[in-house]
């Protein structure tokens, strides 16, 4: 047997190999779908990582200086469901708060923050590397800004309710505070 046929018939047995159950193909924030035999979306599937104590201390009304959730939701965000998201493209003294509050650096040694602009993208179904290309473009562009812009392009009846919705499913009490100075 030549080298070329050995070569061949080694290519046609890896072929015929079985793919691997866990992917070393798969990207940082993928797994492997064995359903569907290919890489899926963390996020998509379980959504962020869930913020150790930041929500159940929010629930229980342990959270020190934090705000509670229930007040802000039923009164000051209450009117903001019907707003358009796009609002808060205009609003820009709100919009800057809220990109200093939600687009945090990465922590140290590359830990990510609770309920970041990250987070709030895979509420909104973007993929984990949509939110890795937008935090590449900082400091020049802001992730929210850009997952606020590609939300109101993608979903024109998106409303700041929804927004304040998805930021108290994070525990972003902070952000709500500041979501309801639109209200």
């Amino acid at each position: 047997m030549g080298p070329g046929r050995l070569l061949l018939t080694a290519v046609l047995l890896l072929a015929q190999e079985a793919p691997p159950e866990a992917s070393e193909y798969c990207g940082r924030l993928e797994y492997w779908n064995p359903d569907n035999k290919c890489c899926s979306s963390c996020l998509q599937r379980f959504g962020p990582p869930p913020c150790p104590g930041t929500l159940e201390a929010l629930e229980t009304g342990k959270a020190g200086k934090e705000v509670s959730l229930l007040p802000l939701l039923s009164k000051e965000l209450s009117s903001l469901a019907s707003q358009p998201l796009s609002r808060l493209l205009d609003e820009l003294e709100v919009l800057e708060e809220l990109i200093v509050l939600l687009d945090p650096e990465p922590g140290p040694g590359g830990g990510m923050s609770c309920g970041t602009t990250r987070h709030l993208a895979a509420r909104y179904g973007m993929p984990a590397t949509w939110s890795t290309f937008t935090y590449s473009l900082r400091p020049s562009r802001s992730p929210l800004r850009a997952l606020i812009e590609m939300v109101v392009a993608r979903e024109p009846s998106a409303s700041l309710g929804q927004l304040g919705a998805h930021l108290a499913q994070l525990g972003r009490a902070d952000a709500l505070q500041v979501l309801s100075k639109l209200g």
